[in-house]
């Protein structure tokens, strides 16, 4: 994969044609990486992002898998522009499935699958949106920490520790919203925490299912934020539910 990316011109589009594995890469231009429907791309180690502010990155249809080599990172994003990440698998790497970290850059997961890493995707400093994508079998589901923003649409957290996660512990604003998504079967279904000077951590929760997690349904600590943005569905908790810290009515 690192020699066809290499060989192509920034802003191509590389095409996997043939079912194989592959080794990781890093990426440093605007490119599109294309596993089409029908052909099974695996990669075993870490694809790395960096790219500049007026690039783009797509990677789409890929199957990854850290359990081999036991990279830390799947997909890891340093710097740059936008990075699109789409249909794709990311399982068993020892971190994160994504680690974002690229500051002022956007995140765009759409349709993926995150399974049986410490943490499906963590944003830390910047923005990032995910829709129509599944976190199971994680310590944490999908996570914003350290000032990141991260905005998650219809989307499944499940059989993980916790499930949706907003935690500030160095200062400044973390944001979680989950909008239209479900939280099941977790320890904790939402959950956000806060601790230092400065911190502020909050969740904000709108038109979605968060039941039957074993400990709570929704957690609050350090004095942190859980906002209901209305038509939530919340119930069926074994330990119960601290509940929302406050609510926002619909407009």
């Amino acid at each position: 994969m690192q020699y066809a990316i290499n060989q192509a011109a920034a802003g191509a589009e590389v095409v996997i044609v043939s079912s194989g594995g592959f080794g990781g890469a890093t990426i440093t231009k605007s490119i599109t990486v294309n596993s089409p429907t029908g052909v099974v791309a695996f990669v075993g180690r870490t694809i790395t992002v960096t790219i500049g502010s007026s690039d783009t990155v797509t990677l789409r249809g890929l199957s990854m898998n850290g359990a081999v080599f036991g990279d830390l990172e799947g997909i890891n994003f340093t710097s740059g522009g936008t990075l699109n990440v789409e249909n794709t698998v990311i399982a068993a790497f020892n971190g994160d499935g994504i680690n974002d970290t690229a500051a002022s850059s956007k995140l765009w997961v759409h349709n993926c699958d995150f399974r049986k890493s410490p943490n499906g995707i963590t944003v830390s400093g910047t923005t990032a949106v995910v829709e129509n994508s599944r976190a199971s079998g994680s310590n944490i589901g999908m996570q914003a920490v350290a000032n990141g923003i991260l905005v998650i649409r219809n989307s499944v957290a499940e059989n993980n520790n916790v499930g949706f996660y907003a935690n500030s512990t160095a200062g400044g604003s973390t944001e979680l919203v989950v909008d239209s998504c479900m939280s099941t079967n977790n320890n904790l279904g939402v959950r956000s925490f806060q601790t230092g000077t400065g911190s502020v951590a909050t969740a904000r929760v709108g038109e979605s299912v968060v039941m039957n997690n074993a400990s709570a349904n929704l957690s609050t600590s350090g004095g942190s934020f859980m906002i209901s943005q209305a038509g939530n569905r919340i119930g069926g908790a074994t330990g119960g539910s601290t509940g929302f810290t406050g609510t926002n009515a619909q407009q």
